[in-house]
């Protein structure tokens, strides 16, 4: 009987060694390809204006610092003591940033979509449709059909990672595909990364005005680089926002 119990203690455990994960979620680097497709009835999915248009996102985390890099910029955003969200968009190749005070920030502050790439509360509003796999493997996968969108999601558990997210809407006739190309846990890299961002000359949003004269805050005001009205990457509705560099 002593040698049963011990067997189904050792059992036991084991199943829940394999369950576990050692991967820390705070802080890692995670690569994305985003594409987007418009296709539109009548017409031939050949021509130009129905090809894919694919960009790479990095999704940064460090404990309470979360970025999303792609080529041109890196939006990065710090939670505070008080849970207020601080901004700071840096452009890569400039080496030069923006800062921005919480106040000075368009919409919801909703740290989850961030993160995570894809609002809590929007996870909430869909429908668990299965799980697979075990510890760091372990996913969940999820539906929802709203307001003429349709939505898939496949969450890894543990990591809080998006491992694949489309968004359809037979409306506009666009869909959305967000794919978790890698995943990297260096904590040095990611550090050195956050640290490298740091060093980029910054000027706060309330300033540029005194600043008309450099170059570079000239050039953005006219591009239109420089209003922040980005909350995230998919809010609770489902509504991809990025920020107001996508024109």
């Amino acid at each position: 009987m002593k040698k049963a119990l011990l067997l189904i203690a050792t059992l036991v455990s084991t199943s829940s060694l394999a369950s576990q994960c050692d991967i820390n979620p705070n802080i890692l680097k995670a690569n994305y390809n985003v594409t987007n497709t418009v296709t539109h009835s009548g017409k031939s999915t050949a021509t130009a204006n129905n090809k894919p248009v694919s960009q790479s996102l990095n999704l940064w985390r460090n404990q309470q610092q979360v970025a999303h890099e792609n080529d041109v910029m890196t939006e990065l955003w710090q939670h505070l003591a008080n849970n207020q969200i601080r901004p700071i968009r840096y452009f890569n190749a400039q080496q030069r940033g923006i800062e921005y005070q919480p106040s000075e920030v368009r919409g919801v502050q909703n740290w989850s979509a961030k993160t995570q790439l894809v609002d809590n509360h929007l996870i909430e509003k869909m429908t668990l449709v299965s799980t697979q796999g075990t510890g760091c493997d372990e996913v969940k996968n999820y539906t929802l059909s709203e307001n003429g969108n349709d939505f898939t999601l496949a969450f890894f558990t543990h990591s809080k990672l998006v491992k694949t997210f489309s968004t359809s809407n037979k409306k506009s006739q666009t869909t959305t595909l967000l794919s978790l190309i890698n995943v990297s846990t260096d904590e040095l890299l990611i550090s050195a990364q956050f640290a490298q961002w740091d060093r980029f000359q910054t000027t706060d949003y309330a300033d540029i005005g005194d600043n008309e004269g450099d170059p570079f805050l000239a050039k953005m005001i006219n591009l239109g680089f420089i209003e922040h009205s980005a909350t995230g990457f998919y809010n609770q509705q489902g509504e991809a926002i990025q920020g107001g560099h996508h024109h």
